[in-house]
Parts: structure tokens; sequence; C-alpha cells
């Protein structure tokens, strides 16, 4: 277990410390469509960076030749789970005229950080600099995410303290996530490649098919030069920690 407190603080990193997005938007009340969308950007630029540079070698180093079927896999099953919820929570509001959107999102919240937790845990244990760079993307991924989440439960009638405790309680999953990893890390040793080649699917999808889709059909003030931009920023970042951080 000496494992357990950098593992621990990793997964702080990717699971409350993103909640500094919500409280910011708890705290000014909205923040600028532009804002958001800059923030967003870079965040897919972060994890397609740490997805290309670092998760799919080190799975492929650890898993072989199944890394790419394995990512494919775990594109395939997020977007799946998705389609799934998103599908329950369309036949839910036509079928009883009630809006299910605050547990859905508590839900898959807690889902999510889960999965985060055991990811940034396998991770870590494949290789300490890939750990660090997967709780990096998982953070700038999780701030702008925590705006959106906290401006929807506010909007479906939660109040500010309620909307605080249940995300900080689904944030919670993301340590019960790295805990099971690190309890069964004999029988986790041998699935690190698996794991890293369905973790770099399900950023892939994260990145691919939730954000960038949702940038490009937005419309901004400013030049979309300035959103390439911190996209780029995003992957150039990953680049630099990618050569310079010790493995």
């Amino acid at each position: 277990m000496e494992n357990l407190l950098p593992i621990m603080g990793l997964s702080f990193l990717g699971s409350i410390a993103g909640l500094i997005g919500g409280l910011f938007l708890l705290w000014k009340g909205s923040v600028e469509k532009e804002t958001s969308l800059h923030l967003i950007a870079f965040a897919a630029g972060v994890i397609l960076g740490v997805v290309f540079l670092d998760l799919l070698p080190e799975a492929q180093e650890f898993g072989g030749q199944g890394t790419f079927f394995l990512a494919l896999i775990g594109l395939v099953a997020f977007f799946l789970i998705e389609d799934f919820l998103l599908h329950f929570h369309h036949h839910e509001e036509h079928a009883h005229r009630v809006n299910p959107v605050a547990p859905l999102i508590i839900l898959g919240d807690t889902v999510h950080n889960f999965i985060d937790g055991a990811v940034i845990a396998a991770s870590f244990l494949a290789d300490a600099r890939l750990g660090v760079l997967v709780a990096v993307a998982t953070f700038f991924h999780e701030v702008p995410q925590e705006i959106g989440d906290f401006a929807v439960l506010l909007s479906a009638g939660l109040s500010k303290t309620e909307v605080l405790l249940s995300n900080l309680l689904t944030a919670m999953a993301t340590f019960m996530g790295a805990i099971g990893v690190l309890l069964f890390v004999e029988q986790a040793s041998n699935f690190l490649g698996p794991l890293l080649g369905l973790a770099a699917g399900m950023f892939l999808y994260i990145s691919s098919a939730d954000i960038l889709p949702e940038i490009a059909r937005t419309p901004m003030r400013d030049p979309r030069w300035h959103t390439a931009g911190f996209f780029l920023g995003g992957i150039g970042l990953m680049f630099l920690l990618t050569e310079f951080l010790p493995g």
C-alpha cells in the first residue's frame, strides 16, 4: 500500500479539485459562454494529448496488439452507456412528465468518477508519470463539466447547498474506484494493459464525440481561432509534460 498516498492525492486532483468550476459558478452566478468554451476546448486538447502521447503507447507496452481493439471497445461502451442514459431520460420525461435530470446527472457523475479513480490508479501503477498526466487530464475535463452540471442542477430546482453536497458525494466515488484497484492490485497488475486501453477509448469518446462537436456547433462572438488556440494549447501542455515530467 505504499502507493496509497500518491494515488489518493491524484484522485483528489481529478475529483474534489475539479469542483472549482462549479464553485466558481456558485460564486459568480454565471460564466461567459466564450470563457466556458475556451475551457472546454483546452480540456479537449489535454485529453487527446494524454490519449495519443501516453495512454495508448503505455497500454500497448502492457497489452500488446490488442490495445487498439480495447480502445475501440472502450469508446463504443462509453457511447452505449451515455446513449442508454439519454434514452432513459427522454423516455421517463415523456412517460411521466417528470424531469429526472438531477438524479440522472448525479448517478452519471458517480459512475464516471468511479471509473476516473480506477483509471488514475491503474495508470499510476503502470507508470507514476502517466498517473500524474491522467489526473491532470481528468482535472481539466472536470472543471468545465462541473460548471455545466452545477448549472443544470440549479435549474432543476436544487438549492446551492444541495448542489454542492451532491457533487462532493459523487466526487468521493473517485476514491472508491482508486481504492478498488489498490485492494486488488495483484490481480489488477495483469489487467493494466486492458484497463489503459479501455481508458484511452473512454477519453477519446469524451473528447471527440462529446466536447469537440459541442464547440463546433456553438456560435461565438470572438474569432474561432481563439478556441482553436486553447485546443492546441491543451495538446501542447500535455506534450511538454510528457517530454519533461520525470518518469
